[in-house]
């Protein structure tokens, strides 16, 4: 796939990543540790040999790192940057990395998956654009799969300091992501909320939604 291939929003999204590629490989694991937890979480759940995808991989660390470590696992990692996913390769040669704009047609060739992951990616879309990718994520998973997706909770009216500059995200809130979640398709199992830290250090909290296919079997009983 080129950049000719990939849809505005993954043009975008890889102009801004090739670009501050360096700068955050050397900040990013300051402010990972709630998305890490929530792979430990995911972890106890996966049979040996299970799929899992990493939508939005970056670097590979921490989240193909974690999930390769102990071995058993089919891992993948998608991303609309070169830059990124030459480190990832670098750094997690266990997974198998690809250049896919998630809300490509490209990305409908790549199977299904046990799980399908994806943190802090789809937080500066659009809720059109946001719900596109949470259905894919939905299509992407195995009737009975599990998908997990972090973004921090943003107001709305507060700006954020990012690796280029401040800039004011779009509202996303606890709320929003249940809703969003139901209009893609999922099934929402938990919105878990951990603190965290922005990129650039500032407190926040980070939600995570734990979801599955709408059509899947109910697992609450």
């Amino acid at each position: 796939m080129t950049a000719a291939d990939m849809t505005p929003y993954g043009k975008e999204a890889a102009q801004v990543a090739d670009r501050v590629a360096a700068r955050y490989a050397e900040v990013a694991p300051a402010h990972q540790d709630s998305q890490i937890a929530v792979i430990e979480r995911l972890l106890k759940r996966l049979p040996r040999g299970a799929r899992v995808l990493d939508a939005g991989c970056g670097t590979g660390r921490p989240t193909c790192a974690q999930l390769c470590a102990g071995g058993g696992l089919d891992v993948t990692g998608i991303d609309v940057s070169e830059a990124m996913l030459a480190a990832a390769r670098a750094n997690v040669p266990e997974a198998r990395f690809l250049l896919v704009d998630l809300l490509g047609e490209q990305a409908t060739g790549l199977g299904t998956f046990d799980a399908v992951v994806s943190f802090f990616c789809l937080m500066n879309l659009p809720e059109p654009v946001f719900v596109s990718a949470l259905a894919r994520f939905a299509s992407l998973a195995r009737p009975d799969g599990a998908v997990i997706v972090g973004v921090p909770e943003r107001p709305g009216e507060t700006p954020v300091e990012g690796l280029y500059g401040t800039y004011h995200p779009p509202r996303c809130t606890r709320q929003d992501l249940r809703r969003r979640a139901g209009l893609a398709g999922l099934t929402v199992e938990e919105i878990e909320v951990r603190p965290g830290t922005g990129i650039m250090g500032a407190e926040e909290d980070h939600l995570f939604l734990h979801a599955r296919p709408a059509s899947s079997p109910d697992r609450s009983g």
